[in-house]
């Protein structure tokens, strides 16, 4: 798959280690199979042909073949050429023994690189048109669990100054309940790490149902999130030492979060500047 516009689509030739770590566990058993061994062995994507890769993951060449397009490349060449470009500064590991400050530097390193990586996934496209979406609806509920419920949340306080009619839901009944209510001009923006969690497909089904449009904002661009979303903005995760896995997508999912106030606010300007002074003046007396 080639890009149309640099400037609007994430970087197909690169990031195939990203997409993988992202699509894996939608992927059938045959791929997966040809997955693991690339994510156990990188480097034997770069130097192996397609019949030694499919003999060391004991798969066809045909499901090596159908590995690569699953990624978004024409075959395992465009494949290998990816892979040698993403290996040329591989990320660094962090050593068992590392001290305090290796420690904090690897930190902030796997943060900057997952969001280096998810501006490589991300379709600049697609979040122009979930921007637009957002903007012309007429009510706006935006979901999330768990993990993904801080971003959710966060994203409600990100737009309340634009003046939309919305509601943040991070409890699947609460969910449901305002899904149920949604029509064909309003929009449910669902947030979700695996994308494949029960509580928020329920109510993106039943938004779905009801004729609203679904976002999604996932880490796994083949998950039943993903799918049955019109539109999907893709983040990278970079797990983090004694964090919980659920929390691995927040600084990416953040940061969409941030690119879509930002573009939303464009249109709103004077609006969100008179809101935004209305919050801040309502924090003052709080405080």
């Amino acid at each position: 798959m080639e890009r149309s516009n640099p400037e609007e689509r994430g970087d197909l030739q690169s990031g195939a280690l990203i997409r993988l770590r992202g699509v894996y566990p939608s992927l059938k058993a045959a791929v997966q199979k040809v997955a693991s061994l690339i994510l156990k062995q990188p480097e034997m994507a770069i130097y192996a042909s397609v019949n030694e890769v499919a003999a060391a993951a004991g798969v066809s060449e045909a499901t090596v073949m159908r590995f690569c397009r699953t990624l978004g490349f024409k075959g395992f060449q465009d494949f290998k050429i990816a892979m040698a470009r993403e290996l040329v500064a591989p990320p660094t590991r962090l050593p068992e023994d590392a001290g305090p400050a290796t420690l904090v530097r690897s930190i902030f390193k796997a943060n900057a690189a997952a969001l280096e990586e998810t501006l490589e996934v991300l379709e600049i496209q697609q979040l122009l048109q979930a921007g637009q979406v957002i903007e012309n609806c007429r009510r706006l509920i935006i979901g999330g669990l768990r993990g993904s419920a801080l971003a959710a949340q966060y994203a409600a306080i990100r737009f309340a100054p634009l003046g939309l009619d919305l509601c943040c839901f991070t409890e699947t009944y609460q969910m449901s309940m305002g899904t149920a209510l949604l029509g064909r001009e309003d929009v449910l923006l669902a947030i979700s790490h695996s994308g494949s969690t029960r509580g928020i497909l329920t109510p993106a089904r039943v938004a779905k149902d009801n004729g609203a449009r679904v976002l999604a904002i996932a880490s796994n661009p083949l998950s039943p999130l993903a799918r049955m979303a019109d539109l999907v903005l893709v983040n990278a995760v970079r797990v983090l030492p004694a964090a919980p896995d659920c929390l691995a997508a927040l600084p990416s999912q953040i940061s969409i979060i941030d690119c879509l106030a930002t573009l939303l606010q464009q249109g709103r300007l004077e609006e969100a500047r008179a809101n935004l002074a209305k919050i801040e003046g309502a924090l003052s007396g709080a405080a």
